[in-house]
C-alpha cells in the first residue's frame, strides 16, 4: 500500500509515528507505588541499621521499633521468610513499573503521519483463524498471538496430506501481509489430526 509520491523518509516517519502511538504505556501508578515502596524500604532499612550500630539516623521515629530491633532474634526462619517475601514482593511491583504491557493492536503501514491504523488482536485473531479455515482439510482453527507472532493450531482429519502445515502457514501469512503490517510478522501452524471431519 505504499504510494509512489511518498518518499521513504516520509514513509519510515510515518511508521514511527503509528507504532509510538500504539506502544503500551507504564503505569503511572505503578510506577509510583513501586518507587514510594523502594524509598520507604530503604529508609527504614537504614535507620533500623544505624540504630543497630549504635549510631541512629532519626530520619524516622523508631525509637520504640529500634529496641525491640535490638532485642530481636535475626537469625530466625520467620524473619528470613518475610524479608524474603518482602523483597519478592518489592521487585514484581518494581518491574511491573519498568515493563511495558503487551501491545493491544497490530500497527498498520499507512506512510500517512496524520493517520495511525491498528488491528486489535481479537481482530487479527480472528482473521487468521478465518483464513486457516480455507485451506483445503482444515475443519477448525485457533490463533494465538504472542508478540510478533502469529501461532495457529488447525484440526484435521488423519490421512490429511502432509503438507497441510506448509499451506496454513502461506494462506495466513499471505493474508496477514495484506495488512501491511507495520512491523514483520512470524506465524507458526501446528496440525493436530483427529478422526473423521468433525469441527
Amino acid at each position: 500500500m505504499v504510494s509512489a509520491t511518498v518518499s521513504a523518509a516520509e514513509s519510515r516517519s510515518a511508521q514511527r509515528v503509528a507504532i509510538r502511538t500504539f506502544r503500551p504505556r507504564r503505569s503511572t501508578a505503578a510506577i509510583l507505588v513501586s518507587t514510594v515502596t523502594v524509598l520507604i524500604a530503604g529508609v527504614a532499612a537504614a535507620e533500623v541499621i544505624a540504630v543497630l550500630v549504635g549510631s541512629p539516623l532519626r530520619v524516622l521515629p523508631l525509637q520504640r521499633v529500634s529496641e525491640s530491633a535490638a532485642s530481636a532474634r535475626w537469625a530466625g526462619p520467620e524473619l528470613t521468610v518475610a524479608s524474603a517475601a518482602t523483597a519478592t514482593i518489592g521487585l514484581y511491583l518494581l518491574l511491573t513499573a519498568l515493563i511495558p504491557g503487551k501491545a493491544s493492536h497490530m500497527v498498520l503501514r499507512t506512510d500517512d503521519r496524520d493517520l495511525v491504523v491498528g488491528l486489535s488482536r481479537q481482530g487479527l485473531r480472528r482473521m487468521v483463524e478465518s483464513a486457516a479455515l480455507e485451506v483445503d482439510g482444515v475443519t477448525g482453527a485457533r490463533a494465538r498471538i504472542r508478540s510478533r507472532t502469529v501461532r495457529v493450531v488447525v484440526r484435521a482429519p488423519e490421512h490429511t496430506d502432509v503438507a497441510l502445515r506448509a499451506g496454513v502457514e502461506s494462506r495466513v501469512r499471505e493474508r496477514v501481509l495484506e495488512l501491511a503490517p507495520a512491523r514483520p510478522v512470524r506465524v507458526r501452524a501446528r496440525v493436530r489430526y483427529v478422526k473423521g471431519a468433525l469441527r
